[in-house]
């Protein structure tokens, strides 16, 4: 086994620090408010909207475009994006996708990111051999998925992951999601806090309508 040094871990992160909130009230509009992320329940995206935005209906979209769009064009009051992660850096793409539509940064949040291993039924640290996410997610936990010899297998969000893999289990392959995505997807949890550093988080960025 390698150790994850020689895997090329520990990236230096680039942190932000607390959550900077900007103008306006925090108060739903009237009526149906819906925040809109990329993934499906269980993702992190589906976490910070939870966190952030209580009280406010998800909707679920397949990628991140599709959330600004669904915020520029109105059929979503807010959108909530995952812009920087503490080891992986910035999320590719996400910045330049707000800034070619009609759409601002509300707020900022930090959320906490926990990720495990995620395996079907009978699967085990001796079956699994590949390891499915999101590619920031996989950065998130490289060392650790190096040390083991488990390839990783990019994903476009990791709660689509985890439901990929409960409706075609493989005991060979696992997923580094959360354990609300195990929960939610009847995944066993084959190891806990798999990430590289245990300060690993993210910065969303609350969108609205320019």
């Amino acid at each position: 086994m390698r150790s994850a040094a020689e895997c090329g871990a520990g990236a230096r992160c680039r942190r932000r620090g607390g959550a900077a909130r900007h103008g306006g009230r925090r108060d739903p509009p009237r009526g149906v408010s819906v925040v809109a992320y990329q993934g499906a329940p269980g993702a992190f995206g589906h976490a910070a909207c939870l966190r952030f935005l209580p009280g406010w209906t998800p909707l679920a979209l397949a990628r991140f475009e599709d959330v600004v769009a669904a915020v520029a064009d109105g059929a979503a009051e807010r959108g909530m994006l995952p812009a920087e992660n503490s080891i992986a850096g910035a999320v590719p793409g996400v910045a330049d996708m707000v800034a070619a539509r009609p759409v601002v940064v509300r707020a900022r949040h930090d959320l906490p990111i926990e990720l495990h291993l995620l395996g079907a039924a009978g699967a085990s640290l001796a079956t699994i051999r590949r390891v499915a996410s999101h590619p920031v997610a996989l950065a998130q936990c490289a060392g650790w998925l190096c040390a083991r010899g488990l390839a990783p297998e990019p994903a476009t969000n990791t709660a689509l992951a985890a439901l990929a893999l409960a409706g075609a289990p493989d005991p060979a392959l696992g997923v580094a999601a959360s354990e609300n995505a195990a929960e939610a997807y009847g995944l066993a949890i084959v190891a806990r806090d798999i990430h590289d550093r245990a300060d690993n988080l993210t910065t969303f960025w609350e969108i609205e309508r320019a």
